[in-house]
């Protein structure tokens, strides 16, 4: 699956790893650089379903296309489907993780 960070500061924060281990510390540090592995290695957002760790989960904001990926005790990453129309959307509105190929990094949500 495709990555994207919503800005530059992000993408440092996320491809950096001292800057990693300033925001989350060593121990979410990690986390974060597993879950994007992971994500990048899923062939779609769907995928991320069989990662226990990943908790995908809707964002408590209602809308069903933000999405959260667990970073355990360390935060959570929140993610949208690159597309602001996600292809396959079905027909109750809800978004088909299958068709999600691309995501945008949105921001890392402390607990």
């Amino acid at each position: 699956m495709e990555i994207v960070f919503k800005d530059a500061e992000l993408a440092r924060v996320c491809n950096s790893g001292p800057a990693r281990r300033d925001r989350l510390g060593p121990d979410g540090a990690t986390i974060l650089l597993r879950r994007l592995g992971q994500m990048e290695a899923a062939h779609h957002l769907a995928d991320l379903r069989h990662v226990a760790a990943a908790r995908l989960r809707p964002a408590a904001n209602g809308d069903c296309f933000t999405l959260l990926v667990s970073l355990g005790d360390h935060g959570d990453l929140v993610v949208r489907p690159r597309d602001d129309d996600p292809p396959g959307t079905l027909d109750d509105g809800t978004l088909n993780e299958h068709a999600v190929r691309a995501v945008i990094v949105a921001a890392i949500h402390r607990p």
